[in-house]
């Protein structure tokens, strides 16, 4: 019975990635989105106008703990050997086994996958996938 309540008061991630649960993620790091600024001189006057330029996301790092489950390094694979494959992840933060927030992050591919330092605590090992993100939607 005590086990069950904890879980139920546990946040946790629900990473997919075509659609499939990926287990094990602990942290999402770097969820951004910015507008970048025009700039332009009007007339010849000495004020500059601004407008919204291209929107643009920062890099997204998943952090997770060490499985069986391969789909990013797989990933990270397949662009290493010259294809460019772009998926959409969505995440879902989860409180008390309800959805709290989500995010779709839209045409995104690995650029970076490492590991913690490896020790006689092998269990405690973490990954880190570093994605690049053209876009992100809130769900």
């Amino acid at each position: 019975m005590m086990a069950r309540r904890s879980q139920e008061h546990k946040t946790y991630f629900k990473i997919m990635l075509e659609g499939k649960d990926i287990p094990g993620f602990i942290k999402v790091s770097g969820l951004s989105s910015q507008i970048n600024i025009n700039e332009e001189v009007k007339d010849g006057l000495s004020v500059i106008e601004k407008s919204p330029g291209n929107s643009t996301c920062g890099n997204v790092t998943l952090f997770k703990k060490r499985t069986r489950e391969q789909s990013f390094w797989n990933w990270l694979k397949e662009i290493q050997s010259g294809k460019l494959v772009k998926r959409d992840i969505s995440i879902e933060l989860n409180y008390k086994n309800r959805s709290l927030r989500g995010w779709k992050l839209i045409n995104c591919w690995p650029v970076r996958w490492s590991i913690s330092d490896i020790s006689d605590k092998v269990l405690d090992t973490i990954e880190e996938i570093e994605l690049v993100v053209e876009k992100i939607e809130l769900l």
